[in-house]
């Protein structure tokens, strides 16, 4: 069977853990250099530049944005540095917030201004645009970068047992997508599928975490789903339920009642999250449903950074950051992020492929794939999964 529902695109904001989350072979970002932030732009603000506040920030993420804001150039690189060449000069004072956080090691911050918003990243010591979308500069289009995917898993790992949750098998793999147009999907994978791993020999898709670590398990889902990843999200039980509960707990809208949870829309902390997540046996189509109620909860987690603003995603990354281990860089982790404030409703979709249920040569019980599952597989391709 084939899963649908109209996830909110607010999904897509934990790349990082969400996620989000530059696949279909982008190319790595150049290094940074100074890119005008307005067309008549020279080293220093004429006379007449409109002023810019900078409430409460740090004196050289202010210095960045009065930069931004007078005409100044500033470093970018990434989407951001042929987007901010094409910049007007500003026409009037500025008042620009921040929210910063840290990302993979990296410190990165989300400033706002208006309906202007500008990722940014601290590179040896210096603040450098990597993406972001700036009206009052002439520049309405976000500068995001184009279609990608980004792996989201969830490890089986008994942390308080010992084991660590890059060696144990993946509890959920949630494959989440942008088409760089303001559309995207999340496309829930059911850990049954029987697929070749690193070693020629089949095996269900979610064993190659166990086996060879999150980077493993990235290349397996690529090879199995023919699409390009750009990196991967991992996350166990007990991070899980710690970043919900830090984040004050999510809205979900559940089809049917999962323990605790009960049908319908309802805020939930991170303990029942997880189980709404995790559960499987009492479910009429099992892991198919369990697979699409994480891609629910996914959606519970970007609408609560949507609903703050782009300071949300912020706080998400920072919060998530704790809890996950990432491949993704702060650049890539904001870039992709930040699509769930510029995708459109009805060009977001989420599905759970169909399989058949078969057995192995040695008795497992497996999902088989079939034309059925390589279509939803081939219309994600685009990015988009709202066709």
């Amino acid at each position: 069977m084939t899963v649908r529902s109209s996830t909110a695109a607010a999904v897509l904001a934990p790349v990082m853990t969400l996620a989000l989350l530059t696949g279909c072979s982008t190319p790595a970002e150049p290094e940074a250099s100074p890119s005008p932030a307005a067309s008549s732009a020279s080293s220093t603000p004429s006379p007449s530049a409109p002023a810019v506040k900078t409430p409460g920030m740090k004196k050289d993420l202010a210095g960045f944005a009065t930069s931004l804001y007078t005409g100044e150039s500033v470093p970018a690189s990434g989407p951001a540095a042929q987007a901010l060449k094409k910049a007007q000069a500003p026409e009037k004072t500025a008042t620009v917030k921040a929210a910063t956080g840290t990302w993979n090691k990296e410190h990165f911050a989300v400033l706002t201004s208006g309906k202007d918003v500008t990722l940014v990243v601290k590179k040896k010591g210096s603040w450098t645009a990597v993406g972001g979308w700036w009206p009052s500069l002439g520049i309405p289009k976000e500068a995001l970068g184009g279609k990608r995917h980004v792996l989201l898993m969830g490890s089986d790992a008994r942390e308080k047992q010992g084991e660590k949750i890059e060696e144990a098998r993946a509890d959920a793999l949630q494959l989440v997508g942008v088409d760089g147009h303001g559309g995207g999907g999340v496309m829930g994978i059911p850990r049954d599928l029987w697929v070749p791993q690193a070693n020629g020999r089949n095996a269900k898709i979610n064993s190659a975490l166990s086996t060879g670590g999150p980077e493993a398990q990235t290349k397996v889902v690529s090879k199995a789903t023919g699409l390009p990843v750009q990196g991967y999200v991992l996350t166990g039980f007990t991070g899980f339920q710690k970043m919900i509960d830090e984040l004050g707990g999510i809205t979900i809208k559940a089809p049917m009642k999962v323990r605790a949870v009960k049908k319908g829309t309802q805020k939930v902390d991170g303990y029942d999250a997880f189980w709404f997540t995790r559960e499987r046996k009492t479910l009429p189509n099992g892991d198919f449903d369990r697979t699409s109620n994480q891609g629910i909860a996914l959606a519970g987690i970007g609408a609560k950074a949507v609903a703050e603003g782009p300071a949300g995603l912020a706080k998400i990354l920072d919060i998530a950051d704790q809890h996950v281990s990432t491949d993704l860089t702060a650049a890539q982790a904001l870039t992709f992020g930040a699509w769930a404030y510029r995708i459109e409703l009805k060009k977001m979709g989420h599905q759970v492929p169909t399989a058949d249920y078969g057995r192995s040569a040695d008795g497992q019980s497996i999902l088989e794939i079939t034309g059925a599952t390589r279509k939803v597989f081939a219309d994600f391709k685009d990015g988009n999964l709202s066709k």
